[in-house]
């Protein structure tokens, strides 16, 4: 391989990690600083003064605090996984052992 054949194909590749990696570096970047924008003091503050409603939780929140609890049981007769403290299946509502 010559010396310009080896220059272009080094280009090239360059030019390829950059368009493979750049947008997820670029997205991760973002990411991250729109977790350092949140501010959830300025927006207790805001709702303490009636200026702004107190915001809905997102999917993401809500889906977080409802796997906090997920124990590893399952409902023996239809299979549902059963949350921490659950004394009957959401399910089926058969009693489920080892529920408060």
């Amino acid at each position: 391989m010559d010396t310009m054949g080896a220059a272009a194909l080094g280009w090239r590749l360059a030019v390829a990690v950059v368009a493979i990696a750049g947008p997820t570096v670029l997205y991760l970047g973002l990411w991250r600083l729109l977790e350092r924008l949140r501010d959830d003091a300025l927006i207790e503050r805001l709702v303490a003064r009636g200026a702004v409603d107190r915001p809905r939780p997102a999917a993401a929140d809500v889906l977080a605090a409802a796997m906090s609890g997920v124990d590893g049981r399952r409902c023996p007769a239809c299979g549902t996984v059963a949350v921490a403290g659950e004394a009957e299946c959401r399910g089926c509502r058969r009693p489920i052992e080892g529920g408060e």
